[in-house]
């Protein structure tokens, strides 16, 4: 990769500059201060609250880390993780404090990478974030820099409450151009679909109405005997030998290193999981199986997930597997979100559904969205009412 070199001075009449450049390691520690600033102690991304792994970040060239500073202050901050191989990032972690956000500093270290990365060093397709909704100014800054709004984290990160976060993200034309076209989707994944399709260009999907071994919500999911395993080495070195199978080569979850393995005795399912133990959230990153029924697998996930404290469980699922996605709705994992050119393979891009499960009481009353994100929500709560709660009616009728 060319040399990483972003800096930038604003000046302002009567008062110091503020400079926007790559963070270095001395500022590791104003770092964290800015983040316990803002956040308390409450703060759980382990790239800002583990040293070694910030010292990685600012260090590694597959992260662009950037600070503004104001008189030996480091008063903003924000990290684009960066997979070179599969030409996607991920930008995260945006903080400016209190006192100079009229400044717009978020905005300029945002579009300062984001150029950089897509149009001078042309070294991705794609950039995606996710935004808190506890205000509307991350969900109009990323609409400001030409993100489109893809859908919806209900419950999926614990700060001082349960948050819910929104998806966005910035699609080149090459992306799109490697798109997989046509779409094969149940029907309760398009008004998701629908609403992406209202802000760019996209054909109709194919809808097929699949139904699975467990669409009969009056049949019970039998449950797999999940075992956990929480030794970071030994995950490690086991993820780098599997291969995917089964299901799990339709699924994809970027940017997320497991550190839990979840695996039958008979060692004929394993599952790799990342999960934060500090805001109970938890995703399915790869695996192996020889279970015949997707909706088996999920449900044993969440049940043994659960039994480990965690809120919320999600799965990333391609948009060309109707059955595979039935599967996971059967196992009440809800869409909440359609990715467009999420997956890359070969010299291809694929969409894709986030389907998720949250084990604790929807409360929205404080969630500030804007526009689309709430079409987004509505059909969530459709379906998390179809499958929680009006099959109760539905049994009783029978």
């Amino acid at each position: 990769m060319a040399l990483k070199k972003i800096e930038k001075v604003i000046k302002a009449e009567g008062k110091p500059d503020i400079i926007i450049r790559l963070a270095r390691v001395q500022d590791m520690r104003r770092i964290q201060m800015l983040y316990a600033e803002i956040y308390g102690s409450s703060y759980s991304v382990p790239i800002v609250t583990d040293k070694e792994k910030m010292r990685h970040a600012i260090e590694d060239n597959d992260y662009y880390w950037l600070v503004a500073e104001c008189q030996d202050r480091v008063v903003g901050s924000l990290v684009y993780a960066l997979d070179l191989t599969y030409r996607n990032s991920k930008a995260f972690g945006a903080v400016v404090s209190q006192e100079f956000r009229k400044h717009n500093l978020a905005f300029m270290m945002m579009k300062l990478v984001l150029d950089d990365i897509t149009t001078n060093k042309d070294l991705v397709d794609l950039v995606y974030a996710t935004t808190r909704t506890a205000n509307h100014a991350p969900q109009k800054l990323t609409e400001s820099l030409g993100f489109i709004k893809l859908g919806i984290f209900p419950n999926t990160h614990k700060v001082q409450d349960n948050e819910t976060h929104c998806l966005t993200a910035y699609l080149t034309e090459k992306a799109l151009q490697r798109r997989r076209r046509k779409p094969r989707i149940i029907p309760e994944v398009a008004p998701f679909y629908d609403i992406v399709r209202k802000q760019i260009s996209l054909e109709r999907p194919q809808i097929k109405n699949v139904k699975g071994e467990y669409s009969d919500h009056t049949q019970k999911i039998p449950l797999l005997n999940f075992e956990a395993i929480t030794a970071q080495e030994f995950i490690k070195h086991r993820y780098k030998k599997i291969k995917q199978t089964s299901f799990f080569e339709h699924t994809v979850m970027p940017f997320h290193d497991p550190n839990l393995l979840l695996i039958t005795p008979d060692q004929g399912t394993e599952v790799y999981m990342t999960f934060n133990a500090k805001d109970k959230y938890s995703v399915v990153v790869a695996g192996m199986t020889n279970e015949k029924s997707f909706a088996v697998v999920l449900e044993s996930i969440a049940r043994k997930v659960s039994e480990l404290g965690m809120a919320y469980v999600e799965v990333i699922i391609d948009a060309y597997s109707p059955s595979i996605q039935r599967d996971a709705l059967d196992a009440r994992f809800i869409p909440s979100a359609y990715f467009p050119c999420a997956k890359r393979m070969g010299g291809k891009r694929y969409d894709c559904v986030i389907f998720s499960r949250t084990f604790e009481v929807l409360d929205f009353r404080n969630v500030k969205i804007i526009s689309l994100y709430k079409n987004f929500l509505r059909e969530y709560l459709k379906l998390w009412r179809e499958n929680y709660i009006e099959l109760v009616f539905k049994t009783e009728q029978k």
